[in-house]
């Protein structure tokens, strides 16, 4: 995996610098941040980069970017040597006289070497550096010569790995992997508090106080609603059975004068005819008829025995309303 990173030019008070600094000591970020790299023997890494005898420093990374795509990308000097520094890794440079121009010039203020890692992010390699002016640019990684980096994709690999542990709230010392999970649970939370806007009727970029009071504010109509609904279908219940009941009432006038009814049974006849007017009917229908001209209401003392002996359809209306013998014993029926 071959990558570049950016890192100052010396100000040794010469033009330009015969020593560069070319890889860091230590834990450095890369892919703006999404990456930590390191060097584990910063002597084999020089070993493995000076086995061709020297490394070329161009401008831009031409000979990565413009030298595949048939463009030119001539040498602004040669690394002939490297040495471990406190630091890391510096480069002696032998300037060619385009390289020596330029910086005479003052035209590049910063170096970026080419990497080569393993996937765990461990640096064995400098393959190559170059001289550009995007120090903001922490960590690029390099394409295949047949790939091209996208505009979007250099600006998601230009954010610095510190600057990413301060927004997310991290310690200095938090790993790739703590600052993944970090960014992960911020998506979610981004996510979260968009879908929380769109609920509450406001604009995706709604600040939280703005989302919380418009949800409470819906919460409070909602209940206020709730309240009112009960409400509602209580008085609705209530003028409900006022109504069955004077319709069972009216009918209990219109049949008593039809009818032979006790006083007992026109209780009963009552209550079922409020909740089951049918059946009610069906029993009244089977008692005797009244004598013509006469008072229509019926005591059940007026017979002998019990009630439901002597009155046709008592029976009836005692299983109806779920009446037993013992019911009516208890109530003086039976």
């Amino acid at each position: 995996m071959n990558e570049m990173t950016h890192l100052p030019l010396p100000a040794t008070g010469t033009t330009p610098p015969e020593w560069i600094h070319l890889l860091p000591a230590g834990s450095f970020p890369a892919v703006g941040g999404r990456k930590t790299l390191r060097a584990e023997s910063l002597r084999d890494v020089i070993t493995a980069s000076m086995k061709g005898g020297k490394i070329v420093l161009d401008e831009n990374h031409s000979t990565d970017l413009a030298a595949p795509q048939g463009h030119s990308s001539p040498a602004m000097g040669w690394i002939e040597r490297m040495e471990v520094r406190p630091d890391g890794i510096w480069g002696h440079v032998r300037w060619t006289k385009r390289g020596r121009t330029v910086m005479d010039d003052h035209g590049y203020r910063s170096i970026s070497p080419v990497l080569k890692s393993t996937s765990a992010g461990i640096v064995t390699q400098i393959l190559r550096a170059a001289l550009t002016n995007n120090p903001d640019l922490l960590l690029t990684s390099l394409h295949s010569k047949t790939s091209q980096t996208t505009e979007q994709e250099n600006s998601a690999m230009t954010y610095p790995l510190a600057a990413l542990r301060s927004r997310l709230g991290l310690g200095a010392d938090a790993d790739e992997a703590a600052i993944n999970k970090a960014l992960d649970g911020a998506r979610g939370a981004v996510s979260l508090h968009s879908q929380a806007a769109v609920l509450a009727g406001l604009p995706e970029s709604a600040s939280n106080e703005d989302v919380l009071n418009a949800l409470k504010k819906q919460h409070e109509k909602v209940t206020l609603h709730a309240a009112d609904a009960v409400n509602f279908q209580k008085q609705l219940d209530d003028l409900k059975a006022e109504n069955n009941r004077i319709a069972a009432e009216s009918w209990m006038e219109k049949v008593g004068r039809q009818k032979i009814i006790s006083d007992d049974l026109r209780g009963r006849l009552l209550t079922l005819h409020a909740s089951d007017p049918t059946t009610a009917e069906m029993m009244v229908e089977s008692l005797p008829a009244a004598p013509s001209g006469t008072v229509t209401l019926h005591h059940g003392r007026q017979h002998n025995g019990t009630t439901s002996q002597n009155i046709p359809g008592l029976d009836k209306a005692d299983k109806a309303l779920g009446l037993t013998a013992d019911d009516l014993k208890a109530g003086g029926l039976a």
